[in-house]
């Protein structure tokens, strides 16, 4: 009887033994755990857009050296379900330039309250902070441009029209005449450095 409880006991031993064999043994480094479905590299999470209808917009902006000079700069705005036309000027009233050498000349407190495009116009309603105070020559002229470039770069918009709080407005501070559509002037818009043109050119 003895001989068979010393047997078991020997038997439960041995078991105990091998079921404790090291890490390294099992993985061959110690500490490493073998990838079980025998890929080496891990499964690529794709990161989906937390805002899949943010979208990309050209916005004209003004410079801080008061050059009269706009600067077309690229961005992206979270247009929502509104029209692009609409979502872009919000773009450009909204956010800040990318670049330091640009600002925002637009009033604090400025709202996009609609854009509707008809033909070849689009008519822009701003709320009544857009012309809230006296804007000097430059600051208008710079603004005005800069929201129909902004427009213009949609190829079905050749003019853009103006109003305020849904009203027609014939000027924000004298020096520009709002009350008939404005097409994008090309005086104010960036030229191509004529040294470098040549450069190209030979």
């Amino acid at each position: 009887m003895l001989k068979k409880i010393c047997m078991v006991l020997m038997l439960v031993l041995l078991l105990a033994v091998t079921g404790c064999e090291p890490t390294e043994k099992l993985t061959g480094k110690t500490g490493e755990v073998k990838d079980v479905t025998g890929q080496n590299n891990p499964v690529a999470t794709e990161l989906k857009d937390p805002n899949p209808l943010t979208k990309e917009f050209v916005v004209y902006r003004i410079q801080k050296n008061g050059e009269e000079v706009l600067i077309p700069e690229k961005v992206r705005y979270a247009a929502g379900n509104k029209k692009a036309e609409e979502a872009a000027v919000e773009a450009l009233v909204n956010t800040d330039p990318v670049s330091k050498q640009l600002t925002n000349l637009f009033p604090a407190g400025t709202q996009v309250l609609g854009v509707k495009v008809d033909g070849d116009t689009a008519t822009v309603n701003f709320n009544q902070n857009f012309a809230s105070r006296g804007q000097g020559s430059f600051n208008e002229r710079m603004m005005i441009n800069a929201v129909v470039c902004t427009l213009t770069e949609f190829p079905a918009v050749k003019k853009v029209k103006f109003l305020v709080e849904g009203k027609e407005i014939d000027t924000i501070s004298g020096h520009m005449d709002l009350l008939d559509p404005l097409t994008r002037n090309p005086d104010v818009l960036k030229k191509p450095d004529k040294n470098n043109k040549d450069k190209n050119n030979k």
